[in-house]
């Protein structure tokens, strides 16, 4: 990463120059540069975990596709939101499929994950576990669940391995 530079005269009045450029820069240009890197990993993310539910094959209709989006929190934070009533489903799983393919990751703070667990799951041979639920025209469907397809998992690695390259483009090219 390129490093700026504050050159300065030694001297009473230089280091007071100095003192000043850099509180300056703490104030004005610092700020600037953390949101930008924010916003810049949300907005890749958004694009990333849109791009892994197409290769995940988890589009079903659309909706959880079009659920993601990123969010500014204040103090230039963003997160990458999927609100999709059907999203967490999606990425760690279900059912006797989803205890088969679980979820790679270490589960989030406060989130417990059970497979082949409720009261509309039955067992329909020896070891093998499911239920049946309506479709809009009134039938009924079976299934065992399905795999995690751990979309926001992989979009976080992914943001792992290029915040150092993000953040580079935007230290070089803001405020300098």
């Amino acid at each position: 990463m390129a490093r700026r530079n504050f050159p300065t005269e030694l001297s009473a009045k230089g280091i007071r120059n100095l003192r000043n450029e850099l509180q300056k820069y703490k104030t004005d240009i610092l700020p600037l540069k953390l949101e930008m890197l924010s916003k810049r990993l949300a907005e890749s993310g958004v694009d990333f975990a849109k791009t892994r539910i197409k290769t995940l094959n988890a589009e079903f209709t659309g909706e959880l596709l079009n659920s993601i989006h990123a969010e500014c929190t204040g103090n230039a934070a963003f997160v990458i939101v999927a609100d999709s009533k059907h999203a967490v489903w999606v990425e760690f799983g279900t059912g006797q499929l989803g205890l088969e393919a679980p979820y790679p990751g270490k589960l989030p703070d406060g989130v417990d994950w059970n497979y082949n667990t409720g009261k509309t799951i039955f067992e329909i041979s020896p070891g093998n576990y499911g239920w049946f639920f309506p479709m809009p025209d009134g039938t009924w469907r079976f299934t065992q669940g399905m795999p995690s397809r751990p979309f926001m998992y992989e979009t976080w690695l992914e943001l792992y391995s290029t915040v150092e390259k993000i953040a580079k483009e935007v230290f070089n090219n803001v405020g300098n």
